[in-house]
């Protein structure tokens, strides 16, 4: 998690949090609105990006959507607008964290090594392929797929559905789904872990609508049917 992007149009914040971040050890680019983030984002290589929200040119939540195109890197939201419908849009948009303003950039290091350390297992299980009936699950190229056919999910997205595929016919707590798809210092919520199963179901059934092998346990948690 060495190289980073940062994309806010407040040149002073930015300076103040690259420079904490190089501080320690971090290399960090920035940009200053989101076509130029974008362009950045298109010329360099990146282990994570830290998005504002409010920002000229291109909002942060249109950037996101279109990095998500061609990209699975980390994404943090870093923005003023902290109410909860605007961290679930940008969590449905496939961001990892978010972070409201003002923040500590204390607080920012640790989330951004809480997510070096939650892909840190994925990578380790570099050759780790998991199957549950007609999923697949690949953990050293991150690939899932259903049927045959390959379905593009996020990397938090993807290791709840792993956690959910090393247990099939189990049912996982919300509580449980986190320490093992994020890790138990992962600063996330019960309801994010609601936001990425609607997430993966959707996106499995784009490609087959028939898909209902995650089965929600009320009260309970979510299984994944044998």
């Amino acid at each position: 998690m060495k190289r980073i992007l940062l994309v806010d149009d407040d040149r002073a914040l930015a300076g103040v949090v690259a420079t904490a971040l190089t501080e320690e050890g971090f290399e960090v680019t920035q940009a200053h609105d989101g076509r130029a983030g974008l362009e950045m984002f298109g010329a360099g290589t990146f282990d994570l990006v830290l998005l504002d929200v409010l920002m000229p040119e291109l909002d942060g939540l249109d950037l996101c959507r279109r990095i998500r195109k061609t990209s699975q890197v980390p994404i943090i939201f870093l923005t003023s607008r902290a109410e909860e419908i605007d961290r679930i849009t940008g969590l449905d948009l496939g961001a990892d964290d978010y972070l409201g303003k003002p923040f500590s950039v204390r607080e920012l290091v640790s989330r951004i090594r809480a997510i070096g350390r939650r892909l840190q297992p994925a990578a380790a299980a570099s050759g780790e392929v998991l199957t549950a009936g007609e999923l697949r699950v690949d953990l050293g190229r991150f690939e899932i797929a259903w049927r045959g056919t390959p379905v593009t999910l996020t990397r938090s997205e993807l290791l709840v559905l792993a956690a959910l595929a090393r247990q099939p016919g189990f049912v996982l707590s919300r509580d449980r789904l986190i320490d093992l798809a994020r890790g138990g210092d992962a600063v996330i919520t019960e309801r994010t872990i609601d936001t990425f199963i609607k997430r993966i179901r959707a996106k499995v059934r784009a490609v087959d609508e028939g898909f209902e092998q995650i089965e929600t346990v009320i009260g309970v948690g979510y299984r994944l049917k044998k």
